[in-house]
């Protein structure tokens, strides 16, 4: 996405439908690009998935972690003194840069990737995505 570029959020999306007919939508925040109103912000994505080294680092570091069920349309906060389960169990079956997986295969177990989303104020969270 070129700089500047307007990225629609899942808000713009939903109201662009008509109104009168029932949809069935599944947008994931990767596939948009922004999670908005999560904790009081907009976040946006900084870039692609994460190599696994840097999504350890940030799994400590950033300001929030979030897990994305159902490829990112259902989030849910990690509390911190969670976080490294969470990692531990997502690390051993990440699909991401530099991962690997053990176990079964996809859909049995889910795999995972993580992305890096930034609010307008400067604070980052970490998405670990499950079944990516």
């Amino acid at each position: 996405m070129a700089k500047g570029e307007h990225r629609a959020t899942f808000k713009e999306i939903m109201d662009s439908l008509d109104p009168g007919s029932t949809h069935e939508v599944w947008l994931s925040v990767v596939n948009t690009g922004v999670i908005d109103g999560w904790a009081g912000s907009t976040w946006h994505l900084t870039g692609k998935e994460l190599n696994v080294r840097v999504a350890r680092r940030l799994a400590i570091s950033a300001d929030l972690m979030v897990l994305g069920r159902g490829g990112s349309t259902q989030l849910e906060d990690v509390p911190t003194e969670q976080r490294t389960v969470v990692w531990e169990k997502a690390s051993r079956r990440y699909e991401g840069p530099g991962g690997t997986f053990e176990g079964p295969e996809w859909p049995e177990e889910p795999l995972y990737c993580a992305f890096k989303f930034v609010s307008e104020d400067g604070r980052s969270l970490l998405l670990i995505d499950e079944s990516c």
